[in-house]
């Protein structure tokens, strides 16, 4: 697209819109623009290409320039690299990271619904309903890249903000989803445009008489310790963090203090932690979509032993096991009910199994 000297604009605009709106019709979550190559598309997990023209390095500056707010433009010829949202024409909203590759443009965009799904269309677990009720402490949602958290969370605000008035208040990077206000105020703020960073933000939003705090990522001890401190002075905090699971979630919190640090760092850890919920994505049986596999754990006065003393941390996935009845359950207890209810294939199941050994064992098909 666009090999000439010159660049329609309105034809290049209308065609990038085309593209994006094919992505969306296919279910992709992410598109690829590389200078000289096809854009390609990832859908249920595999990345194909569009079978689409290239954009030539000078249309896909272009296009790149058009989708970056223009408060970011000078930041972003002056960096590396550089996350926004955007929204593309009413097609749809995207998270957008803008790189060089080989000193060309480069972008990849998440695709975020402009419609926010409800829990029982992301199969949440009822137990998510129990977090959404809290008014105090500290929530978590954790998995890999690409595993949904950012549309559970989004979910979750969205149901909080129509059970009742509060104030919400995120500090993003990127905003994603635009969270309707519903019975509330909701307050979204971006890093870049409106604060300069995350915990500055967290820091900041602690004046701004937040009901329920959206910590987009916790991602070190000084967030770690604003997101503590919030939760402990009466504040609802939400926030994602990059681990596969409830147990590594906690020793991952702890092992960022200093270790003179992580004892105390325990104790208030227990104090506010009220629910983890850690999920992945897996290929659904016989379809090409991916379905939600979770872990949940929930306050409870055994859990909070396990945070508080070293020696019982590894307990916190039998301690959940153990506690279905309260609205606990484990990943492996989320896949055997996947596998029982002919969602999941039994090797897709297997491989994604905390033991695959002891799930195929308590499946009884060894």
């Amino acid at each position: 697209m666009s090999q000439g000297n010159d660049v329609d604009v309105a034809k290049l605009v209308q065609w990038v819109g085309n593209i994006l709106g094919i992505a969306v019709k296919a279910g992709a979550s992410d598109i690829h623009f590389r200078a000289d190559l096809p854009p390609m598309m990832r859908v249920s997990g595999e990345l194909m290409s569009m079978k689409q023209p290239a954009m030539d390095g000078k249309a896909l500056r272009l296009i790149s320039d058009r989708m970056t707010p223009t408060a970011l433009r000078k930041k972003a010829e002056e960096l590396d690299q550089v996350d926004f949202s955007a929204e593309w024409q009413g097609t749809a909203r995207f998270r957008v990271h803008r790189f060089r590759e080989r000193g060309e443009p480069a972008l990849v965009l998440r695709l975020i619904p402009l419609a926010i799904p409800d829990f029982q269309a992301l199969r949440l677990p009822g137990g998510i309903k129990q977090m959404a009720d809290f008014d105090r402490g500290l929530l978590l949602v954790t998995g890999a890249t690409g595993m949904g958290k950012s549309t559970t969370i989004a979910s979750l605000l969205t149901y909080m903000a129509n059970r009742g008035s509060r104030h919400i208040l995120t500090i993003e990077d990127p905003i994603e989803f635009i969270i309707p206000p519903g019975k509330s105020m909701v307050t979204q703020r971006e890093v870049g445009r409106d604060v300069s960073d995350l915990t500055t933000g967290m820091w900041a939003a602690l004046r701004e008489d937040p009901d329920v705090i959206f910590l987009g990522e916790t991602r070190d001890a000084d967030a770690v310790r604003v997101v503590l401190q919030a939760a402990e002075t009466g504040h609802l905090v939400i926030s994602a963090i990059h681990t596969v699971d409830v147990l590594s979630t906690i020793e991952h919190l702890i092992n960022l203090f200093p270790s003179v640090e992580q004892q105390s760092a325990r104790l208030r850890l227990a104090a506010v932690l009220q629910g983890v919920i850690s999920q992945r994505l897996l290929p659904a049986k016989g379809s090409r979509h991916r379905v939600l596999a979770s872990e949940l754990m929930l306050r409870s006065g055994g859990i909070q032993e396990c945070i508080r003393k070293p020696e019982r941390t590894k307990s916190i996935t039998e301690r959940m096991a153990g506690a279905v009845a309260e609205g606990m359950h484990t990943f492996d207890q989320d896949l055997r009910r996947l596998f029982e209810a002919g969602v999941l294939d039994v090797e897709i199941a297997r491989s994604a199994a905390s033991s695959p050994t002891d799930f195929m064992r308590n499946l009884h098909v060894m």
